[in-house]
């Protein structure tokens, strides 16, 4: 896995992508257990904060207010993402956010809610900070877009080592089953192979 993968992570003001508005990005491109760079910014939503997304972020409509908008942090967003592999806990929540402003239609996206979902098929809930604890991944600080997206990159990186440990014959089951597929996850089974 020489590859490099960018994680990322959004907070918003609610949950509905084609109505509410992104207040924080955090990304992390990283190569195996590397971090190589961050990214992060504040994002006026240009709207009111709803009071428990305060309460779950720390983030304040005041912070906000000051932060500039999303229009004038996405070019530098972009160049920092590029076209490389999207890893997101959840990733099509972020992407649908990300998706209205036509970014990164064509990454690749790898969800490790899904990745930990045939990896860890026991786990008690699959939120990140439920798996995050379970694989021993520290994380201090939750539903902040950075930290988040550095807790993902560890639990991608901790559903790696569990695939490596599957029976080569389960990953060669998996890799015929996917062969003819644009399934998202078969190219880390794939690279399990080798």
């Amino acid at each position: 896995m020489n590859r490099i993968y960018v994680a990322l992570d959004l907070e918003t003001t609610g949950l509905r992508s084609e109505h509410d508005a992104i207040i924080e990005i955090g990304a992390v491109k990283f190569r195996e257990g590397e971090v190589l760079e961050t990214w992060s910014s504040l994002v006026n939503p240009q709207r009111p904060i709803p009071h428990k997304i305060t309460q779950l972020t720390g983030i304040t409509q005041i912070e906000v207010n000051q932060a500039p908008a999303l229009a004038s942090v996405i070019s530098s967003f972009k160049s920092f993402v590029k076209d490389y592999p999207i890893v997101g806990h959840n990733v099509s929540f972020d992407l649908g956010f990300l998706k209205r402003h036509n970014l990164f239609l064509n990454n690749l996206a790898i969800d490790t809610f899904e990745l930990a979902s045939i990896l860890l098929p026991h786990a008690a809930r699959y939120s990140l900070g439920t798996l995050a604890d379970a694989l021993g991944i520290t994380f201090p600080t939750r539903h902040r877009a950075l930290e988040d997206a550095l807790a993902t990159k560890d639990l991608f990186l901790g559903l790696l080592q569990q695939a490596s440990q599957l029976d080569l014959s389960v990953i060669r089951e998996i890799n015929r089953l996917a062969a003819r597929s644009d399934w998202s996850l078969r190219p880390i089974f794939q690279d399990r192979a080798l």
